[in-house]
């Protein structure tokens, strides 16, 4: 049986070009690139329809060339944006993407969508009805005409059992306190970096911030993204280190991304919380051999030939 992901928040788009970082004041540069894909949690849809997962997307996109764009490329995956909403006169969340192919890193520059608040629809509960799993990166969490629909989704996660995830990402650390606290009171598994940690800690940075979490909310699985390090899996009784998979890094934009759409698909195919780890570490180490992100999500035959390459023994599963 198929299942359902059903992801919250903004389509972004990005607007990538290769620099040398940083960037300075009058410091002008010509990228040879320039790639224009959509970003931030489109990444983790695409990467889930390569893996087979059926895939719901709720919040907004704009009324723009953007959004447009996003939507055609989301129709062509076979992704389900019914309940979608794109208001009259507003904007799509657009992410200018500079990464440092040479040397190494990136700097997100983003404006978040203009438009009228996006509340929960009818038809945008019907959907969270049928979901197996809710998605929601960190981001979603921080945009204010966002609010009323995660307050809304938050509702129903409360009041049904479908797991929710969330990934922390660069901005969740401008939230109120309480809102981080709310979140994290339902969140299932929470996805995030060592950068992160604070973000959801009170400012504490490190892995003994990740066990007082999990002591406050101890029905809570931590995964913590250690880049070419791997993962660790964090939880009450659980300490799983998954290595990495060393391969040629060409860009780091979307990984985490799609690493989150393989460990979906991982525990939602009954796999080992080990094997998940793995399996996600593959996803992310295939997508940073490519530039950008989006429709450059690894496909299941990338993530198989990274597993055998490396003996692990893994099949994935249809």
């Amino acid at each position: 049986m198929t299942r359902v992901l059903v992801t919250v928040g903004d389509l972004v788009v990005d607007l990538l070009l290769d620099v040398r970082l940083p960037v300075a004041a009058g410091d002008h540069q010509m990228s040879p690139t320039l790639l224009l894909e959509p970003g931030g949690a489109c990444s983790t849809i695409l990467a889930a329809r390569n893996l087979g997962l059926d895939v719901a997307a709720l919040g907004a996109v704009g009324a723009d060339f953007q959004g447009r764009m996003l939507l055609d490329i989301m129709a062509g995956a076979g992704v389900d944006t019914s309940a979608l909403l794109a208001p009259a006169g507003s904007t799509t969340t657009t992410v200018v993407a500079l990464a440092d192919k040479e040397g190494g890193g990136h700097v997100f520059l983003g404006n978040y969508g203009k438009g009228s608040d996006i509340a929960l629809t009818d038809a945008a509960r019907e959907q969270l009805k049928r979901a197996d799993v809710v998605f929601v990166p960190g981001y979603s969490l921080v945009e204010a005409r966002l609010r009323p629909l995660i307050d809304g989704v938050l509702d129903v996660v409360n009041d049904r059992p479908a797991p929710l995830y969330v990934d922390v990402g660069p901005f969740m650390g401008q939230l109120t306190r309480d809102r981080v606290e709310r979140a994290l009171g339902l969140t299932d598994v929470l996805l995030l970096t060592e950068d992160e940690i604070p973000f959801v800690s009170d400012g504490e940075p490190g892995t003994n911030a990740c066990r007082r979490l999990l002591q406050r909310y101890p029905s809570l699985l931590i995964v913590l993204k250690l880049a070419e390090m791997g993962c660790r899996i964090m939880g009450p009784d659980i300490d799983i280190r998954c290595p990495g998979f060393p391969v040629a890094v060409v860009d780091t934009i979307g990984a985490g991304d799609a690493y989150a759409a393989a460990f979906i698909w991982s525990r939602m195919q009954g796999y080992a919380l080990g094997d998940c780890g793995t399996i996600a570490n593959a996803m992310g180490a295939a997508s940073v051999t490519k530039a950008g992100a989006g429709r450059g999500a690894p496909t299941r035959g990338e993530i198989q030939a990274l597993l055998d390459e490396h003996d692990t023994g893994l099949q994935l599963s249809c």
